[in-house]
């Protein structure tokens, strides 16, 4: 019992450490920006708060206006966006944060690794959607303790950023489904720079959660999960790459695989994505998310009528955001 008890301890002050030091590390560069080569323009400073709706990550009138433009659904163009003061700002912010941190997926420590494993339990711990007691939104809050099938299906939710595959189907057909959501966005948040800067290091984390992310897979094709129902959300670029690295080791396993695409415009996705970024502080660079294009669209369509190893066209249905 009492080498139990030291091994808990040990983990627990490990996490805390790696929060410590991270937390430590924004207040040493806020004090000595020479420290500091990214240069955050007027306005944007590294974030001390978590972004809501009221209170957004880059608090300025203008940073205001234009979330408000993109709430109101009136979408700039993607040029627009691309010559943006706000938009520049957030990718200031992020660069900041990249270099705060660097790639968090190439820190190679025991205590690292450690961590990695915790964080892989920690998701693997949680269980379907299931919406708040007393909402009655469709697109409305949601916890993750609910009880998970074992079917065998897994659904492939592809579209742009920002489509709203969380909100108007995830989430949703989670609870319906009994199914456990493999979503790396839900391992960033729980890493350390990314809790340490409210979101800002997102894009620092980012390799780093989908390598845990596809660890924590490998538990629903070999592991106690298997068979366990899985929903996907996915920006699909390659259907090679998508089939070799998701659809068919599902299938291997025995799944019934499935795919699902959110239809928006490109517009409605960019504005999304930097509304989304201003209202959670999960800001990332525009370059990467401005650069999608109509390539998700594509690899959907290309597999959608395809025959999966059940026999089952792929596709089940295209869903409008809104």
């Amino acid at each position: 019992m009492l080498r139990i008890t030291k091994q808990l301890l040990c983990y627990a002050l490990t996490a805390f450490l790696l929060v410590f030091a991270a937390m430590t590390s924004v207040a040493e560069v806020k004090s000595n920006p020479a420290h500091h080569k990214v240069v955050l323009p007027a306005g944007v400073v590294p974030l001390t708060w978590q972004p809501t709706p009221e209170h957004l990550a880059i608090d300025t009138d203008e940073a205001r206006a234009l979330y408000t433009r993109i709430r109101r659904k009136d979408f700039p163009s993607l040029e627009e966006l691309k010559q943006s003061p706000v938009v520049a700002g957030l990718d200031a912010l992020s660069a900041y944060y990249r270099e705060l941190y660097g790639n968090t997926a190439d820190i190679d420590t025991p205590e690292r690794l450690q961590l990695r494993e915790k964080v892989k339990r920690e998701f693997l711990a949680m269980g379907s959607a299931v919406k708040t007691a007393g909402n009655q939104d469709a697109l409305g809050e949601y916890s993750f303790n609910g009880s998970l099938a074992k079917d065998y299906q897994m659904v492939l939710v592809m579209g742009l950023p920002a489509a709203r595959k969380s909100h108007q189907y995830t989430n949703p057909n989670s609870e319906r489904m009994q199914a456990f959501i493999l979503d790396c966005d839900v391992v960033k948040e729980l890493l350390p720079e990314y809790q340490a800067s409210y979101g800002g290091a997102a894009d620092a984390v980012h390799f780093e959660s989908f390598a845990i992310m596809d660890a924590a897979m490998q538990e629903f094709l070999t592991g106690e999960m298997k068979g366990t129902n899985v929903i996907l959300p996915i920006v699909a670029t390659d259907l090679e790459e998508l089939t070799a690295k998701y659809i068919t080791p599902f299938e291997e396993a025995g799944y019934n695989v499935h795919a699902v695409f959110m239809d928006c415009t490109e517009e409605y996705s960019t504005g999304r994505n930097v509304a989304r970024q201003l209202d959670t502080g999960r800001v990332f660079r525009s370059e990467v998310a401005f650069s999608f294009g109509n390539k998700p669209r594509e690899v959907y369509f290309s597999l959608k009528d395809k025959l999966n190893a059940k026999g089952e066209p792929y596709g089940l249905e295209v869903i409008k955001s809104r």
